[in-house]
């Protein structure tokens, strides 16, 4: 099993899964490592010392939000350094509650009853009380990810961004089974959230001034979306 980088991640367990909505089971997923929430409270502490999350949640969980992030701008060879994404954490002072590798690997960044910065500014239609709030309702998930150029545009020339590695842009299949995966597990385990695209939104639905997680991600390969 392999060892979560970076000071963030301190520990790792192999998770006896929650049976989930697909019935995927953790032998299927061998990348997917989760850690029971038994355990968070081992490293809440060192967590909070990379990541500005020390507030428990007070709001209704009802909203999963999904994001991408690299280091394209500092490092355009190579954007996908785990440790170089917990330093963009830390220099921001934002966090996710999850992040999925390029390999599909889910790391456990804040525990989900911890709020995380992830969200900032911004409004949602149908929900007047969660404008510029939405963390604390809200469950993140950050995918290692480029988006469009036109996404991309505040960050990187377009001459920058035709230079990329193809393979760099947009996201991976077992990206995709991941985020999949974690999304039916915390659907089963949290309830208040429902399965649609009202309650399951990309950055962009909340604050149209971000680009994430673009349209490179496929939704309709999310089993949520093809719930009656």
């Amino acid at each position: 099993m392999r060892q979560i980088a970076g000071m963030i991640l301190l520990v790792v367990l192999v998770f006896t899964l929650i049976a989930c909505s697909s019935g995927t089971s953790q032998e299927e997923h061998e990348h997917i490592e989760l850690i029971p929430d038994d355990v968070y409270d081992s490293f809440d502490d060192a967590m909070i010392d990379d990541n500005p999350c020390p507030f428990e949640r007070q709001g209704e969980l009802t909203h999963i939000v999904i994001h991408f992030i690299s280091n394209v701008i500092e490092n355009p060879t190579n954007p996908y350094i785990m440790e170089d994404i917990h330093r963009i954490f830390r220099d921001y002072a934002v966090s996710a509650h999850y992040l999925i590798d390029r390999d599909g690997t889910i790391h456990p960044v804040v525990p989900e009853h911890h709020v995380a910065f992830h969200a900032g500014q911004g409004s949602l239609d149908g929900f007047p009380d969660y404008e510029n709030n939405l963390n604390q309702h809200s469950i993140g998930i950050e995918l290692l990810g480029i988006g469009t150029q036109e996404e991309m545009s505040l960050y990187l020339t377009a001459d920058e961004y035709n230079a990329l590695d193809p393979a760099l842009i947009g996201f991976t299949d077992a990206q995709h089974d991941s985020l999949n995966w974690l999304i039916n597990d915390i659907l089963a385990r949290h309830p208040t959230i429902q399965p649609n695209r009202t309650h399951i939104i990309g950055h962009s639905e909340y604050a149209p001034d971000k680009p994430d997680p673009g349209v490179l991600l496929e939704w309709e390969r999310l089993d949520f979306m093809h719930s009656p």
